[in-house]
């Protein structure tokens, strides 16, 4: 049975700002076991960075995690200092960002910066054991003639290369956790294949548990093990990627798949059907289900009463008052597929 590295307990983050607080995350719950691979899906603004930051520690004034425990091998991230955690991320937990080009720093090689981190989270590390190590993990990501191309500058590098060089910064201190934030989001479709196919790759050959967040259910099926879909800083549904992908119990879930181009077995595309409204204020969030406004299915209890979380098997639970005892049945909808009728 595998351990588990990371539970997060029902984390609250808000920033506060002098027009009020914004609830960004509003009672996260997950685990993470070693080895395995969780994507967090949503739309923009449903609180997946925000998750990540905080288990990063990274949330900084006007934010604060306001409850909630993040455990990372037993250890409560959410309870630390600033000098603890600047321990733990890198050696134990390193994290790649949305964009490569604005994460590298253009003024320095490739080798300084990646020499720099080596150095830092290794105190007895010489530069010429940093620079072996650097070019070690420039060829494991695939990037040829690294012993050359490290002393290239970030803007020599293409886009999915200047990523490839994230992802060796980011595992060339070993850590047993590693989170990528939209990694592919600002590459094309080819490259982004490229990279998603060097990420199943590594978490094989490095032996690291990772967290993926998109809003790409392709990117999620590609590499995932459990998926965690999040919307309006609240978790709607967790289950493994067979589960969401072909038994989705959360209507916002449902529009998730709805709202994504499909070729049918004669080739045509399907139609699509995008999901109606806006995302919620997190200002003023709603006081029942945040997807309540938007959902076909709402009833007067979603509008005004917290949404409570129903566990539908080991491994897959549902927010959402359709599966209350009392609710009406809609359609075949809790024999699981994406027909509401």
């Amino acid at each position: 049975m595998s351990k588990k590295l990371l539970e997060v307990k029902n984390v609250h983050t808000s920033f506060f700002s002098h027009l009020g607080e914004i609830q960004a995350v509003r009672g996260s719950s997950f685990t993470l076991n070693e080895g395995d691979v969780l994507g967090i899906v949503g739309e923009s603004g449903s609180g997946k960075s925000v998750t990540a930051m905080s288990i990063m520690g990274l949330i900084e004034n006007p934010g604060k995690i306001k409850e909630g425990q993040i455990l990372f091998d037993g250890q409560d991230l959410a309870k630390k200092g600033q000098a603890e955690l600047s321990d733990i991320r890198g050696n134990e937990i390193s994290m790649i960002f949305q964009d490569p080009m604005t994460s590298l720093n253009p003024v320095y090689t490739i080798e300084n910066q990646m020499t720099e981190v080596l150095r830092r989270h290794n105190k007895g590390m010489t530069k010429k054991q940093a620079v072996a190590r650097a070019i070690e993990m420039l060829s494991l990501v695939g990037i040829p003639k690294p012993a050359e191309r490290i002393k290239s500058y970030p803007h020599e590098f293409s886009g999915g290369m200047r990523q490839r060089v994230m992802i060796a910064t980011a595992l060339s201190c070993g850590p047993r956790l590693l989170i990528a934030d939209e990694p592919t989001t600002a590459l094309d479709v080819t490259i982004q294949a490229q990279i998603l196919d060097l990420m199943n790759d590594l978490k094989e050959r490095v032996n690291a548990s990772i967290i993926l967040i998109t809003h790409d259910l392709g990117v999620i099926a590609e590499v995932c093990d459990h998926i965690v879909v999040m919307y309006g800083g609240t978790i709607m549904e967790k289950g493994t990627v067979d589960e969401i992908f072909y038994n989705p119990q959360n209507p916002y879930t449902v529009g998730l798949h709805q709202s994504v181009p499909k070729l049918t077995a004669s080739g045509e595309k399907s139609r699509l059907v995008p999901i109606e409204g806006s995302p919620p204020d997190l200002m003023h969030p709603p006081k029942g289900c945040p997807f309540s406004p938007r959902c076909p299915h709402a009833m007067k209890v979603c509008l005004e009463k917290p949404v409570p979380t129903v566990q539908l098997s080991e491994t897959h639970s549902s927010a959402c008052w359709l599966f209350h005892e009392d609710a009406p049945k809609v359609g075949n909808y809790r024999k699981g597929g994406e027909i509401l009728e």
